[in-house]
């Protein structure tokens, strides 16, 4: 099973030269990138990045402001989604605040960490492209996991004076939807560029890798355009790109490889079948000649001798290499 968890990783190994022309979907990601660095170049407030803390009304004591019951006689909930958390410190009421607002977006939104990390990775790695730009790179990595939400900003800080600090957080409803639909434009282009390659190259490990990595780029998508209909814009233009269907396409790319086996120091095929069985419960096929992949296998067995011991023991090591 090793070996494929290591095929399913094989993706951040590619690195990926373009060289075709910009069609107008490139062009569509180059401008919503621009966007992107616009914005991030202050005009937003980023959670997991220090913010401007001027900017934030901070008290202690006195009267309980009415936010702290009811976020949005602070904020129009017309315009804003507005949550509050509290907790024995500044930090991790922060937190809950910022915790409070993701979970106004459904619990549907909270990526399965697997595919968190594999997106952020492949973020952070330039295989999934948005700008040249670190802070927009490292902000998409952080949000990636939907712990936190690109837009949300720190309003107003209550501490009690006895030992409760309260924090209120909010988004700016046309904001969400402007960063959310720009990500998934830029998403929507890295999907095209992942799959388009010849009948050849799709039908190999690294058309497998391109496609599986699309799905799940499609399956982030999924999640912004379920926070842009929730913060009132519209999804009719993002032309969302089913991840069901890539799936589909994947199951036809595995179908149609094939993989060989050369094995050394075999006894009646028992290593072989064991490795094919693997393969093939995954969709593989381990039958025919001159297939594309070879799995080279070489089985090393000697004597392991212990003093004082009437039995007799073996140790072996097998290695097998995907060529």
């Amino acid at each position: 099973m090793r070996i494929w968890f290591l095929l399913y990783f094989m993706l951040f190994m590619i690195n990926f030269i373009f060289s075709q022309s910009l069609n107008e979907a490139q062009t569509a990601a180059n401008d919503a990138a621009r966007r992107l660095e616009e914005a991030f170049e202050g005009k937003y407030g980023l959670s997991g990045y220090s913010q401007n803390n001027a900017s934030i009304q901070v008290t202690r004591g006195g009267r309980q402001p009415a936010w702290v019951t009811d976020p949005y006689s602070a904020y129009s909930r017309n315009h804003y989604i507005a949550a509050v958390g509290f907790a024995s410190t500044r930090t991790e009421a922060e937190k809950k605040a910022f915790a409070a607002l993701v979970s106004y977006f459904g619990q549907s939104i909270k990526a399965d960490m697997e595919i968190a990390v594999i997106y952020s990775e492949a973020v952070s790695n330039d295989v999934v492209i948005f700008s040249e730009n670190t802070r927009v790179r490292d902000t998409i990595v952080t949000a990636a996991s939907l712990d936190t939400l690109i837009g949300a900003e720190i309003g107003s800080i209550w501490d009690d004076g006895r030992g409760t600090i309260n924090v209120l957080a909010y988004m700016e409803k046309s904001k969400t939807v402007s960063i959310y639909t720009d990500l998934t434009i830029i998403n929507n282009s890295n999907i095209e560029l992942l799959t388009s390659v010849s009948t050849s190259e799709k039908n190999s490990f690294n058309g497998y890798a391109r496609y599986k990595l699309a799905a799940l780029i499609a399956g982030v998508n999924a999640d912004y355009a379920n926070i842009v209909s929730l913060s009132g814009g519209s999804t009719a233009s993002l032309n969302l790109i089913s991840a069901d269907k890539l799936n589909l396409e994947i199951q036809q790319i595995i179908r149609g490889i094939s993989v060989g086996f050369n094995v050394s120091g075999d006894n009646n095929n028992r290593v072989r079948d064991t490795f094919a069985k693997v393969l093939n419960n995954k969709g593989l096929r381990t039958q025919g000649s001159n297939t594309p992949y070879v799995l080279d296998i070489d089985i090393n067995m000697a004597e392991a001798v212990f003093p004082n011991n009437a039995f007799k023991f073996c140790r072996f090591t097998i290695n097998a290499n995907l060529i």
